[in-house]
């Protein structure tokens, strides 16, 4: 691409050409960055932007040279991995790449609780490389892990990466809707005092960066008045997109348009993370918010692995195989054929403070079968159906997830102009209810027609009951699932 159409992380997607002195404090914003989040920063952004367009099998091969090394360093130095190769009779050199790592098992959280912490931690990163974070929970199951700080850099580079492809900058305003940040832990007794001094600089000039750049707004306190307050900071702060999880953006936009605020001017984008973009929730957003949706995915694990590439396609995703090696399984273990649904299974590639290494995620995705229309070699995610616990299978053997639900009550049926925020509640295999706050009254008759069509959704096997509530309240993780499962 023309070099007067790139911006400050690289080749556009959709290019955009912008005055010299925006620019010129791009360019100086983005050496500052470097010392923010570490001297891997630049040289990380650069190297994706190089590499997106690189054939997958090249890209694959780059994958596999990061793979063999964290194979042989886990071999090496975490006690877990040294007991399984022992076990299994491996040389800590000899697994080299994609098909050799399928010789691994397969870990869950269940499998790391089950041993002492130490257990998957690198005897040879010192500890103050340690950065202690915790999952959500939404899973059902949150649980502490570590990340190598040195990883830090490459994350921050990947969310630069993805928001490139939708000609976003690093000094571009945004309205973050999302759970308080953690506050990060005290560095252990007998960090070098270099290193303390690096982690201070970096955490105050990260502050700056985001005094600048970002208004936050917690989603646990989100109700009517904290709806009409993000209202006046968008107006105010001018931002070019918001950024949130799906079903906390949906339920800002709707109770906005209800209140009739709407936005003076169109957002040039909404990120949409963590949740499943059902089709009831993407007609909320982008009724509201103007801008078109922007999909990203991932866990705190491994945070954003995959993204949407092309404007057109939110259900369509690039897996960043600069950050992961990725494989779709069976039950059973065995790799699910290309186009089969199956559980997303990941990688770690840079995380050596804490391996995780075959981490099933908990995830249903389809692997894609072509390559996609915007040319990059990334692998593509043809169908992420979001989080296991979040889907149902009927005796019949049909499965139901929140797209599918989503589906059948807005595109099948019609209850746009009725239902306001549902939630299907499975009590038991052959109990399950739905909750929803209506828009306004709804008839006893409507009720009974919505039951009557949620039946027939889930099987004769199913008693299926309406229950209309006044709100549907977030979870401990601040996520507010559309299929909840209390067995």
């Amino acid at each position: 691409m023309n070099s007067a159409n790139a911006t400050l992380a690289g080749d556009l997607v959709m290019p955009i050409v912008q005055p010299r002195s925006r620019v010129d404090l791009s360019s100086w914003a983005l050496k500052v960055g470097g010392t923010v989040v570490g001297r891997h920063f630049r040289s990380a952004l650069h190297e994706m932007q190089r590499v997106q367009w690189l054939p997958a099998a090249t890209l694959q091969l780059r994958a596999e040279g990061r793979l063999s090394r964290l194979l042989r360093h886990a071999a090496e130095n975490v006690p877990f991995y040294r007991e399984v190769y022992a076990r299994l009779g491996l040389a800590p050199d000899e697994l080299r790449n994609i098909t050799d790592l399928r010789q691994l098992p397969v870990i869950t959280k269940s499998t790391i609780r089950e041993h002492q912490p130490q257990h998957f931690l690198a005897a040879n990163i010192p500890a103050h490389r340690r950065f202690e974070w915790t999952t959500s929970g939404s899973t059902g199951e949150p649980f502490k892990f570590f990340v190598d700080r040195q990883m830090i850099p490459l994350v921050f580079a990947s969310h630069l990466f993805y928001d490139s492809w939708f000609g976003f900058n690093l000094f571009d305003k945004y309205v973050r809707i999302m759970t308080p940040p953690s506050l990060e832990p005290a560095l252990p007794k007998g960090t070098p005092l270099y290193a303390r001094a690096r982690y201070k600089c970096n955490a105050r000039l990260q502050a700056l960066y985001e005094a600048k750049t970002q208004r936050r707004f917690s989603l646990f306190d989100l109700d009517g008045a904290r709806a009409e307050e993000i209202y006046r900071c968008i107006e105010a702060f001018k931002p070019a997109y918001v950024l949130g999880y799906t079903s906390t953006l949906a339920a800002v936009a709707d109770e906005l348009f209800q209140r009739n605020m709407l936005l003076r001017s169109p957002l040039r984008g909404v990120v949409t993370i963590a949740e499943t973009l059902t089709p009831d929730r993407r007609r909320s957003i982008e009724r509201y918010f103007g801008g078109p949706i922007i999909n990203r995915y991932g866990q705190r694990e491994f945070k954003f692995w995959c993204a949407q590439s092309c404007l057109g396609a939110p259900d369509k995703f690039h897996v960043n195989t600069e950050l992961v090696v990725w494989e779709v399984v069976r039950e059973d273990g065995t790799s699910a054929a290309p186009g089969e649904l199956g559980r997303v299974v990941l990688t770690n590639l840079h995380n050596y403070a804490m391996p995780f290494i075959r981490y099933d995620t908990g995830d249903l995705a389809v692997a894609g079968t072509a390559s996609c229309a915007c040319g990059r070699g990334f692998p593509l995610v043809e169908q992420l159906e979001g989080r296991s616990s979040e889907c149902i299978w009927t005796r019949s053997g049909r499965m139901i997830n929140p797209s599918s639900l989503g589906a059948y009550l807005f595109v099948t049926h019609d209850y746009v102009d009725v239902v306001r925020q549902y939630q299907l509640v499975v009590e038991s295999p052959n109990r399950m209810k739905l909750v929803i706050v209506p828009f306004g009254l709804l008839l006893e008759e409507r009720r009974e027609r919505l039951r009557q069509d949620l039946a027939q959704l889930l099987g004769a096997e199913v008693t299926a009951t309406v229950e209309v509530v006044k709100e549907i309240h977030l979870e401990g993780s601040g996520k507010r699932p559309i299929i909840k499962l209390l067995t």
